[in-house]
């Protein structure tokens, strides 16, 4: 492996960090605006759970240290990085290096999400973006935080942070006790990660791979658990959202079926047109008619 860093958010100024002006900490929770080290080739490690969110869009090329292949994805302001303690990642940014991050203390995990777990704080698999409306809302919370008093930041941290901190393991953790599959399907944590992660990238293609690297699991395993669960396979899954999804935005006539089909991930009126009848037996025009 090439050139590690750790960062330690708790230090001042970390590895991470421009500046401890912008920077606040409350309740075992720390936020700050960021820069990532210039050392692109660097593996990163973090002492504290560490979700990340870019200050602009950028492309980011991501990789852990247990995977076969580089994951590239655009990121917005709605995406973050969540990067657990323990994991190696390797991160590179083009378009910009500045970024607001949270990270939560190994005592905010045992005060706040152990008590609402039985006792133990599930497992976090690392992963290149989440866009989960929730979480990007409450970034924003603490990014505002940032720019208020520093007495009413840390109480507006504290407040949200909880909030956060049980959503995020609530969605995305694994507890221990969970790693079988007892039923033949994904465990219920797996199941609503999958499914949160689906819907939060309808817009654009998504690998077989990626989604099971959502879960933790190898491709082939994937598949089959996944038809276990949702009793379809993850494409047709898939596909079924990104029509639940344009039957929605078909009811706005200000939309034209063009941008919709962007909007839901297809390249082309035809594709979305002939997925849209496989899936509800009529077309987007006849749908939308019959329904304004």
């Amino acid at each position: 492996m090439s050139e590690s860093v750790l960062i330690d958010l708790e230090e001042k100024p970390s590895a991470l960090c421009d500046s401890t002006a912008e920077r606040l900490v409350g309740d075992g929770l720390i936020v700050c605006r960021c820069r990532f080290p210039p050392q692109q080739e660097a593996w990163i490690s973090v002492r504290q759970t560490m979700l990340v969110r870019p200050a602009a869009s950028v492309t980011v090329r991501w990789r852990g240290v247990e995977d076969q292949t580089e994951t590239t994805a655009r990121m917005t302001r709605q995406a973050l990085h969540l990067i657990p303690p323990g994991s190696a990642i390797r991160i590179e940014w083009v378009g910009g290096d500045r970024a607001l991050v949270l990270g939560l203390t190994a005592a905010f995990l045992d005060t706040h999400v152990a008590p609402e777990f039985d006792g133990r704080v599930p497992r976090l698999a690392p992963q290149a973006t989440i866009r989960d409306a929730a979480l990007a809302e409450m970034m924003s919370w603490f990014e505002a935080a940032l720019d208020g008093s520093a007495a009413a930041g840390v109480r507006s941290l504290e407040l949200a942070g909880i909030t956060f901190g049980l959503r995020l393991f609530e969605v995305y953790g694994e507890e221990e006790s969970a790693g079988g599959y007892a039923t033949g399907g994904l465990g219920a944590s797996r199941q609503r990660r999958i499914a949160t992660f689906i819907d939060g990238n309808l817009d654009r293609r998504v690998s077989l791979n990626e989604m099971a690297g959502v879960v933790g699991l190898g491709s082939s395993h994937f598949r089959t658990v996944f038809r276990a669960t949702f009793g379809q396979s993850p494409s047709r899954y898939l596909h079924e959202r990104r029509i639940e999804k344009a039957k929605t935005l078909l009811l706005d006539p200000n939309r034209t079926i063009v941008d919709i089909a962007l909007e839901v991930g297809y390249s082309s009126h035809g594709h979305f047109t002939t997925v849209f009848r496989k899936v509800t037996g009529t077309t987007p025009s006849r749908f939308r008619l019959d329904r304004l």
